[in-house]
């Protein structure tokens, strides 16, 4: 056999026709859609609902904020114990024994409310080092003592 016949072997084999054979193309994806499709995470859109002032009421709402001061509580959690800070008000650091001092920082919270009633902000500013279930416990406490307004700050 000489080159000129092999080589025509070789292009005889590229000008028949072949066919593609589907059925393990169809098998992949007939197992690969459902799949994808009970994997797959939807996105829920939420609805936030507002109250907006209406218009006979904006300039008296306007005004009556001007006049209500921004009033800024920072409460700073640490290893140590707590420090909150509230403009106006001399509060003594609660320091920590075995355990935090609850009932001084409610004491507290409720003192910053007593001076400011219309404050309903406060930032909780905790250490990296805090437990995550000592900043919930915190949060329920001022949220007990009239701060629904939570910030965390880092």
């Amino acid at each position: 056999m000489n080159i000129k016949q092999s080589m025509g072997r070789r292009l005889k084999g590229h000008a028949e026709e072949t066919e593609l054979n589907l059925t393990a193309v169809m098998n992949i994806f007939l197992i690969l859609i459902p799949f994808l499709l009970l994997t797959a995470v939807f996105v829920r859109i939420a609805v936030l609902e507002l109250s907006l002032p209406s218009l006979d009421s904006a300039g008296r709402t306007a005004q009556a904020q001007k006049q209500k001061s921004t009033v800024i509580n920072i409460l700073v959690i640490n290893e140590t114990g707590f420090e909150l800070k509230s403009p106006d008000i001399k509060l003594s650091k609660l320091d920590k024994q075995n355990d935090y001092d609850w009932n001084g920082l409610k004491n507290q919270l409720t003192t910053i409310k007593e001076k400011y009633p219309e404050s309903e902000d406060i930032i909780i500013s905790p250490v990296s080092t805090i437990k995550y279930h000592t900043i919930i416990s915190v949060m329920d406490r001022c949220r007990e003592s009239g701060f629904p307004n939570i910030s965390i700050s880092g």
